[in-house]
Parts: structure tokens; C-alpha cells; sequence
């Protein structure tokens, strides 16, 4: 029996990835599980120990990785760099990694609006110090900065 013959895919069914079609259902869920990984280790982060304040400002886990994930994209290449780099690691998962890494390294290539600070784990920064979130609390207090607060200042008039 012969099999049919597998159709070449349409212009925008794929994308080209590193030489290699790959379908646009798949780029997307490639992207989606970088960037799912930047949001896990900004959600580490939150857990760690941090300052009153931070506290005070960021009261919400999923609030702050939404607006801060972009802070752990380096956090996230360097977890799929080391997918790719263990033996372990199967080679299909290894695939996918490279692939993100490459799909990644493609959209950074678009003009950058904010390119922020980028916190890694395994650092004083990520982790939390004891000492600073006191120096913290003693010279700005524990109390939130709100929009009104740092946008419009009190004024003498008020």
C-alpha cells in the first residue's frame, strides 16, 4: 500500500526556525513555554525574602509576575542552556529548547522598549538580604508607594 504523498506546507501554516519549517501551532506553544519559565522564576523570586515594602507594593504574587517577568528572561535562557547541555535530558526536550532559544533570540531582535534589570537566581538579589530589608524599612518605611503618591506629590496647598 502507498502512503499519500505528505503536502509541502503553505506560506504562513510555518515559520522558519534555525533552517527547519516548523509549524506556527508549535512556535507559539515553543514561545509560550520560554516565557512561562521566565514567569516561574520572577514567582521564585516573589517567595523569596524581601522587604516589608516590597511586600507593601507587590501584596499579589500573580500581579507582580505579570508585570515583572520580563526581568527574568536571562533567568529562563540560561535554565533551557542547561536543558540542552545534560545528558539527561531527552533529545526531543533538547530540540525544543534550542528552538525556543531560537525563536527567543529572533523576536529580541525587534526594537527594545525597556530592556530593564534582569535578575538571575542563585544571587543576594534574588535570594533577599536581611540587612538590606531592614536599612529599607528603616529609611523609606514599610509602607506602599502608590501611583498618587509617586506621581503627585503632596503639595503645601493640601
Amino acid at each position: 500500500m502507498k502512503l499519500p504523498k505528505r503536502e509541502e506546507p503553505k506560506l504562513g501554516d510555518y515559520m522558519e526556525v534555525n533552517g527547519e519549517k516548523i509549524a506556527r501551532s508549535e512556535v507559539m506553544e515553543l514561545v509560550r513555554s520560554f516565557l512561562n519559565q521566565a514567569k516561574n522564576r520572577a514567582g521564585e523570586f516573589y517567595e523569596q525574602d524581601r522587604s516589608e515594602k516590597f511586600r507593601a507594593n507587590w501584596p499579589n504574587i500573580d500581579v507582580y509576575v505579570n508585570v515583572n517577568w520580563g526581568r527574568y528572561i536571562d533567568a529562563a535562557r540560561t535554565d533551557y542552556a542547561k536543558l540542552i547541555g545534560d545528558d539527561k535530558t531527552p533529545e526531543y526536550d533538547k530540540r525544543r529548547a534550542f528552538l525556543a532559544l531560537c525563536l527567543y533570540d529572533q523576536i529580541m531582535k525587534a526594537p527594545e522598549k525597556d530592556g530593564g534589570l534582569q535578575i538571575m537566581p542563585n544571587t543576594q538579589q534574588f535570594v533577599g538580604d536581611k540587612h538590606e530589608n531592614y536599612k529599607i524599612k528603616e529609611q523609606y518605611g514599610r509602607h506602599s508607594n502608590t501611583f498618587n503618591e509617586l506621581l503627585m506629590p503632596r503639595s503645601r496647598f493640601n
